[in-house]
């Protein structure tokens, strides 16, 4: 990764913290969309889009979906340095951001596509995108290879597994939502530990679709989809209304600690 870059993209590093790490040592997967969701934002601002200049201008971004291919997990106290850019819109509601992590030695942590939605503050309701945006991602840009989504995260009927979980208010963030990367943690959460004690999350796919609020309680609900890879669902108790799907792909856990 160069230190001089096109305006239409950015570096930045972080050092993995301890609080930002697992019993093994790594850096968890909710730090990682931390990371992504810090560098997205910052970029959003430097381009003049960044979510406080939206809100006075009476709209804001919204995360609709994150894919995500993970082939390492960087360890407390390493470096992950992480490239994103405006990849193009799909259609005229979606704008597309792509992200890659490389830790010093230059070895690929992970690679992943995010998909951003514009929302009018005043009736909470997606707008088309300004057709000035298509041109945050010059002709030639490249995009970020990850498996192809199949559309729709498939439902399932029963749930393997399921936790009960209530909306803290340390779950929000200063734009007081909850913070996108608190659903990774949910979908995670009713795992038992002889799944998720043994394996890494290589891929995660996770669609957004409605807002948790303080006080809620949330179902957190997951099922095998078959080999290596599960389906989760994120429910709200009170109303059954879905907040958020996820798909994610798992190996055995041969890194070091």
């Amino acid at each position: 990764m160069g230190a001089s870059l096109p305006r239409h993209y950015r570096d930045e590093t972080f050092c993995v913290r301890a609080y930002e790490s697992g019993v093994n040592n790594q850096v968890t997967l909710a730090a990682y969309c931390n990371y992504l969701q810090e560098i997205a934002g910052n970029h959003a601002r430097e381009l003049g889009l960044g979510i406080h200049e939206l809100q006075d201008a009476g709209f804001t971004w919204m995360l609709s979906r994150l894919h995500l291919v993970i082939g390492a997990y960087a360890a407390w106290r390493e470096s992950v340095t992480i490239r994103t850019w405006p990849a193009g819109l799909h259609g005229r509601l979606t704008a597309v951001r792509d992200f890659e992590a490389r830790d010093d030695a230059g070895r690929v942590l992970l690679r992943g596509v995010s998909e951003w939605l514009y929302v009018d503050l005043s009736t909470l309701k997606i707008v088309r995108l300004p057709q000035a945006f298509a041109g945050l991602a010059p002709e030639g840009t490249p995009q970020v290879e990850v498996p192809e989504a199949s559309g729709k995260i498939p439902d399932f009927a029963e749930a393997d597994w399921s936790a009960a979980l209530t909306v803290r208010h340390s779950d929000h963030d200063f734009n007081n939502h909850v913070n996108n990367a608190h659903y990774v943690e949910w979908a995670l959460e009713c795992l038992p530990a002889e799944w998720s004690g043994q394996r890494r999350v290589c891929e995660l796919d996770i669609s957004y679709r409605a807002a948790a609020k303080w006080g809620d309680t949330i179902l957190s609900e997951a099922a095998r989809e078959g080999g290596p890879a599960l389906l989760h669902r994120i429910r709200r108790a009170s109303d059954n209304v879905v907040l958020a799907t996820a798909r994610t792909v798992w190996r055995k856990d041969t890194q070091e600690a």
